[in-house]
């Protein structure tokens, strides 16, 4: 505390003494705030409503003297001051009595400027401590209102799911006595369009939902900080109320929210019981495992326990998904019919969904669909597009938090698929074909056949042929002779080799049969084609 904010009070029935020592005390602090006081009575007057910081009493006073002045100051003052006691009297009994009233020092009449100054010094050290203390426990204690709440939910979910310790346990029940007729509700809101804060929007849905159960339950809201968008909320009914009514009244009002908010609320809502602190486990396991598989139930947006169990009743055992299936969906992605890749990839995931997985399950087969239809195309597709559809084939379907939203995204991706492999095969090929002129150009020399040149680039004999020559126009034997008459020429005329080394480096070990060929593509053999042609 600043000591120019000090007030100090001082009292006693001598005028002279009083006024001597209130002076001394504005000479050497003049910020101080000084008042003065004949005896205990009237210092009691002047210290009620004000702040007193220290007080200078006599002991000896008439009418009340400073020993019971201290005492009851002590009563009615809100905020106790420091008291020094100062008499011509310094007997012990006084000094003794005056400790016990809390007297923070004795000082003999007469004061010198000296010892005053000490006192005034320890004093206000001794109140710049306490007050750094007290704004240290205010703030702690506003952290605790802050805090508090939030441990006390963890607290709750952590008796909710069965972790909660025994010491913990003591702990809750000093604060909570959930017992009797209830269950866990679990809300999971998604956003539609633009959202608000977090933080902002869990408090909105709490106290919506507090309010509407507010008539016919006791409401304990749970928001974990590792679940942003879910509110766990456990429900004790009151005595006699239909629980079907209450949550009627919660749905209708969350209803109303969602359109304020452009929000999308679903709600699992855990099985019943008539003892709700022995059974709040598997209270909260049922209302969970609903809320999961309200993937399945999007249009209705609520899913009960009791409603999951009649529902999972009437699951088929098996998938009836057959290799037929796949069969089907593999040649549609091969002959990259978009429309037909798209129907049979959806009669697929519909046959798998009738048997109702658990979500994640669902989710992991529509991925490994698409994978098995991606690694159809891979080998005409660039590997970059390869890896990048991987990795959104993977993202996009775990994020879908329903089966209408993975059969559409799927939809998507398939089509992705395809088109994506119709586009990579064509430039793909115009890469391919170019590398396979190169290819043959280098290796004219060598026994080269449609096979040996189609397995080299990893492609199927009879594809290879089919695309090389809507590539080159004309047929790869064609093409070949072509390319080994053009290099024959260019030797002839450009070197001295001999006839025989010519035909064996275009790739002909019968020399017979080599100049045949070259007569048929350029009239004359090579010998005369050299005569004629070669420059000299």
């Amino acid at each position: 505390m600043p000591s120019d904010k000090m007030e100090v009070l001082i009292v006693d029935d001598e005028p002279r003494q009083r006024r001597g020592l209130a002076a001394m005390v504005r000479s050497l602090r003049p910020a101080y705030k000084v008042g003065e006081a004949k005896n205990g009575k009237e210092a009691l007057e002047y210290a009620r409503g004000r702040q007193l910081d220290i007080v200078f009493t006599d002991i000896q006073m008439p009418i009340m003297n400073g020993l019971d002045f201290a005492a009851e100051l002590g009563k009615s003052c809100p905020k106790e001051p420091k008291i020094v006691f100062v008499s011509v009297y310094h007997e012990f009994d006084y000094a003794r009595k005056a400790i016990r009233l809390g007297a923070k020092d004795y000082l003999v009449k007469p004061v010198s400027s000296e010892n005053l100054d000490g006192v005034l010094q320890e004093l206000e050290n001794q109140l710049i401590q306490e007050s750094s203390v007290i704004a240290e426990t205010r703030q702690l204690s506003e952290e605790l209102a802050h805090t508090k709440p939030i441990y006390l939910e963890h607290l709750l979910f952590k008796w909710m799911t069965g972790e909660l310790q025994a010491a913990e346990k003591k702990e809750i029940e000093q604060h909570f006595d959930i017992r009797g007729h209830g269950t866990v509700l679990v809300l999971e809101s998604h956003c539609t369009q633009a959202s608000e804060d977090s933080h902002e929007w869990r408090s909105i849905l709490k106290r919506a939902a507090a309010q509407a159960l507010g008539k016919w339950a006791m409401a304990y809201m749970i928001s974990p900080e590792h679940e942003r968008n879910k509110l766990y909320t456990i429900i004790q009914w009151k005595p006699g109320v239909q629980s079907a009514e209450g949550l009627k009244q919660l749905q209708l009002a969350l209803a109303a929210l969602e359109k304020v908010h452009d929000k999308s609320i679903g709600a699992g809502i855990g099985h019943e019981t008539f003892d709700l602190e022995k059974d709040m486990k598997s209270c909260y396991e049922s209302a969970a495992t609903a809320l999961e598989y309200l993937y399945y139930f999007r249009d209705g947006r609520w899913v009960s326990a009791e409603q999951l169990r009649k529902e999972r009743d009437s699951f088929p055992s098996g998938s009836g998904v057959g290799v037929k299936d796949n069969g089907r969906l593999e040649q549609a992605v091969t002959g990259g019919n978009v429309e037909l890749s798209i129907q049979e990839c959806m009669a697929i995931l519909d046959k798998l969904a009738a048997a109702k997985p658990s979500p994640f399950r669902m989710k992991c087969n529509a991925i490994q669909l698409l994978l098995s239809c991606l690694k159809q195309a891979e080998p005409v597709m660039d590997d970059r597009n390869y890896a990048a559809l991987a990795l959104k084939i993977d993202e996009q379907l775990l994020r879908t938090d329903s089966l209408l939203a993975t059969k559409a995204t799927a939809a998507g991706l398939l089509g992705d698929i395809v088109n994506q492999m119709k586009k990579d095969k064509g430039s793909r090929s115009e890469l391919i074909m170019q590398k396979c002129r190169e290819y043959i150009e280098d290796n004219l020399h060598e026994d080269l056949g449609l096979e040996v040149v189609a397995q080299h680039f990893f492609y199927n004999a009879s594809y290879f042929s089919i695309l090389f020559k809507n590539h080159f126009g004309i047929s790869f034997t064609d093409f070949l002779v072509k390319q080994r008459m053009q290099r024959a020429r260019s030797l002839l005329l450009e070197s001295d080799k001999r006839v025989g080394d010519i035909a064996k480096l275009v790739g002909y070990k019968d020399i017979k049969y080599f100049n045949k060929v070259f007569k048929k593509t350029f009239l004359y053999s090579p010998e005369e084609f050299r005569r004629m042609f070669a420059t000299t």
